[in-house]
């Protein structure tokens, strides 16, 4: 096996389900308990050739212990936002050369049917990180709008569900700098309140008709992001 087959070895942990206090609720309420679905991704240095030769979990993830300490993370805490609550995930990891957390609200907006989900990644080059990226992707956000290029699809609004996804954040990193990254960038952003404006700015449009939903969607959402930036 040789260095590029070893960057492509990963321990995939999916399905984590948990009712834990993170950020706000669809209500805008702080610590109230919400479901939350967890995804990662972990690559160790090395890869797992170690791990196979030897026929030894020691070498790779011990998966079973991890889940326990993730379940220690969250257990009977509150986390002011998803990006701490994330921080406190990262913290638990084992040594690691490449990371993906996925943090899923399927709850966390009432209008968008499949809820938000925010991920960071991180980068690497030669097996050491070099950078972080975080995105936020609400998913089948459902507005109603007159759409349509016809007079008789003029005469009624229609149900549309429209997927709005941001990548929020892309820092170069030196890899001393990395360990001890601060991934809260600065306060301002309710998504719901973003994502209220952009729902009522649609629907208010009673006189207007949209040929083309990705721009008009894109184009809203940029006016919003103006003003805020993710938790």
């Amino acid at each position: 096996m040789d260095a590029a087959d070893r960057r492509t070895d990963k321990v995939v942990l999916k399905g984590i389900k948990f009712e834990a206090a993170v950020g706000l609720d669809a209500w805008h309420r702080p610590g109230k308990t919400q479901p939350v679905e967890l995804e990662l991704h972990l690559s160790r240095p090395g890869g797992l050739e170690a791990a196979a030769r030897e026929d030894s979990v020691n070498y790779t993830i011990d998966y079973g212990k991890l889940y326990k300490s993730l379940k220690a993370v969250v257990f009977d805490k509150k986390f002011e936002s998803v990006t701490k609550f994330s921080q406190a995930i990262r913290a638990s990891l084992p040594e690691v050369s490449s990371w993906f957390i996925s943090v899923v609200l399927p709850k966390g907006i009432l209008t968008a049917n499949n809820g938000i989900q925010f991920t960071w990644s991180s980068e690497s080059e030669d097996g050491s990180p070099t950078s972080v990226i975080q995105n936020m992707v609400i998913r089948d956000l459902e507005c109603r709008c007159v759409i349509g290029v016809n007079s008789h699809e003029r005469l009624e609004k229609q149900k549309l569900q429209v997927t709005i996804r941001i990548c929020a954040v892309e820092n170069r990193l030196s890899p001393s700098v990395l360990a001890g990254v601060n991934m809260e960038p600065s306060p301002g952003l309710v998504y719901q309140d973003m994502v209220k404006e952009v729902v009522e700015a649609s629907a208010s449009q009673s006189q207007t008709f949209y040929a083309d939903v990705p721009s008009v969607s894109k184009a809203r959402v940029m006016r919003q992001l103006k003003h805020w930036q993710l938790p």
